[in-house]
This record gives C-alpha cells, structure tokens and sequence, in this order.
C-alpha cells in the first residue's frame, strides 16, 4: 500500500495509560477509529503520544493494534505514519524497521536534538542524518525536526509551537519520505529552504515537509522550488488555508482528536476555492481552527487527555514526569467557548 504521502489532515494520536501505567489499548484504538473514519490519517508516537514515554515494545504494539484495528474497519488505504525518533541514527534506523515490520507506511524522525549544539556547528551532519536515514528506512520516513526525542514536557506545548519535524519514505518507492520542521523541540536545529532543496536533491526519495514554524514564505519558497511530487504540509491547522494558497498539501494537528468532523471539513473546504462563496466559507472555518487549536496547544498532552477523559472517559493521566493539569487549567479549558462548539460539532 505503500506509495506518495497523502495529502490531507493529520492528528498525533494520544498514548493512554491504566492505572498500572500499562498501554490502554482499548482507550487508543477506540479513539483511532473516531479520528481515523472521518478521513484523518493517524500519526502514532509523536510527541502528543509521549513518544518519549514508550519503550521500544510498545511502540510495536501501537502500531500492530492500529492496523488490525483498521483493517478490520474496512479502513485498509489508512496509512499509519509512526514515530522513530531517536537520539542515534543507528537507533533511528532500528526503529524505523520496526516500525515498518509492524504495519506503519510512513515513519516520522525527528533530529537528534541531545548534541544539538554540535550539529548546529556542523549543518552538513544534520543533512548527512536524514539522508542517511532515509537510504536504509524500509518504509517511507517522517524526519521530524520538533520534540518526539526530547519533547516539549518540561515547557509543555509551547514547545509545539516552534518546533518542525521530518518524514522519510522508502528509498526505492519513490518521493517518500517527509521533512517536520520543528526547532523548538529539536534543540533549536532548524532548516531553511536551501537546506530542503539540499536534502531533496542529495536524497530525491524524500517526499515532503511539515512546517511547524508558521512561516508561510517558507511554505512558499520550498513549493516553488523543489518539483511538484514534494508536498509541503503545514505543522499546525492555524495557517491550513494559507499554506494551501501558496501549494500546501495538508497539515498535522492535534484538534482532529477533538473534532476529526469539523477539521475534515476545513480541509475539504481548502480544495475548492472557486468563488468568493468558497474563500468566504474557507475563512469562516480556517478562523474556528485557529483560535481552538490555540487553545488546545495551551493544555499541552494532559489538557487534550483531559478534554477526551471528559467526553469519553479515556484515563487522562499522562506518564510521568508530566503531570494533570491543574484545577484552574481543567476549569478554562472546559469552559472554553470555541472549544466546546467544535466538539459539540463532532
């Protein structure tokens, strides 16, 4: 099934945890399901599922669990993109291959961020990591320049917001792999758009880029510069309509885990863009998205299990060191107006 990325929405699926701190993989594929059949594809083991929290087993057993689980709900063309980040590319590469052996199409890899004062010094090691990483991935890879490694626990999602992160894909099937830029959480290494054309023409089998950074010129440049397989993806829903206008080919969110409904709609919305009608309807909707997922980064992991632990009783703990959100948090996002008509939308 393996193939060009798809364009389309994106959501990092939350990790839940039973009172044992084992996998709650009852709570997960449930919530998959409800994410997934609108048409959002699953990023399992990203830094919303604490992919720093799991060790090398259980990220196997997320990724076997969810393609059972969506083949068995005639979801068979949902791709699953899993996180592989790591601080070695030796150990990246290992993760990729089981990744792939357990079901993933895509994997995502983030830049080593624990000497990232020494690849900083030396932009042509972190270049030489990603290519190297996508020549022995045996499936499409995400590279992912943001905070899967070293996530963003200790400031929270702040970290989100600044980060990026990169997907590779299989050497011999083509554009497959993605590129996340996310600087924030991979120790401030970030890449410009000639360091993209760099990668892309060293390693032509590099399929994409998520832009978590927000910069829509970058967006811009990197369309109008690498050929028209490459597909440029935004890091956050907050600038969809935007990115899309300057050749973006989708985004990866958390609020599809609130609202898989609504944000397929915005989505849908982007594609047709004929008329003054559809802008209107577009930006009407890109404006909804923008100020709830805001709201929703401000709640970090333990918010958004918090807000799913509300309406379906998924256990809201994260694993340590992260801990729930305060009386006050839980008590804002609750009663968070643009929040709560999302989804009251789903």
């Amino acid at each position: 099934m393996t193939g060009p990325i798809p364009s389309g929405v994106y959501a990092p699926l939350p990790a839940f945890f039973n009172d044992q701190d084992e996998l709650d993989l009852k709570a997960y594929l449930e919530h998959a399901l409800y994410v997934a059949k609108p048409g959002v594809i699953p990023v399992v083991s990203a830094t919303l599922g604490e992919a720093a929290h799991l060790d090398r087993q259980e990220r196997i057993q997320l990724i076997k669990a969810l393609r059972s689980s969506l083949d068995e709900n005639d979801l068979h063309k949902t791709p699953i993109v899993a996180g592989v980040g790591a601080t070695s590319a030796r150990e990246t590469i290992s993760l990729a291959k089981d990744a792939a052996a357990a079901g993933a199409e895509f994997v995502l890899v983030i830049a080593p961020s624990y000497y990232a004062t020494a690849l900083k010094a030396n932009p042509t090691a972190i270049k030489r990591f990603f290519i190297d990483v996508a020549s022995q991935s045996p499936v499409p890879v995400c590279v992912c320049l943001w905070w899967e490694a070293h996530f963003w626990f200790q400031t929270r999602f702040a970290h989100y917001i600044l980060g990026r992160e990169i997907l590779l894909a299989n050497k011999n099937a083509g554009r497959n792999r993605i590129i996340y830029n996310y600087p924030v959480v991979s120790g401030g290494i970030d890449l410009t758009s000639d360091d993209v054309v760099d990668i892309t023409t060293a390693a032509p089998n590099i399929c994409s880029i998520m832009l978590s950074c927000g910069n829509i010129g970058k967006v811009s440049r990197i369309t109008s510069l690498v050929d028209g397989s490459f597909k440029t993806l935004a890091g956050f829903i907050d600038f969809l309509l935007p990115a899309v206008s300057v050749g973006a080919a989708g985004a990866i969110s958390p609020l599809p885990n609130i609202a898989p409904e609504f944000a397929m709609e915005l989505w849908r919305a982007t594609q047709s863009l004929d008329s003054a009608a559809d802008w209107a309807k577009a930006r009407q909707l890109q404006e909804k998205a923008s100020i709830a997922e805001a709201e929703l980064l401000k709640g970090g992991v333990a918010g958004l299990k918090y807000l799913l632990n509300q309406r379906f009783g998924y256990p809201a703990a994260p694993r340590l060191p992260l801990q729930p959100l305060s009386e006050v948090a839980t008590a804002n996002l609750s009663s968070n107006k643009y929040l709560k008509d999302l989804m009251a939308m789903n």
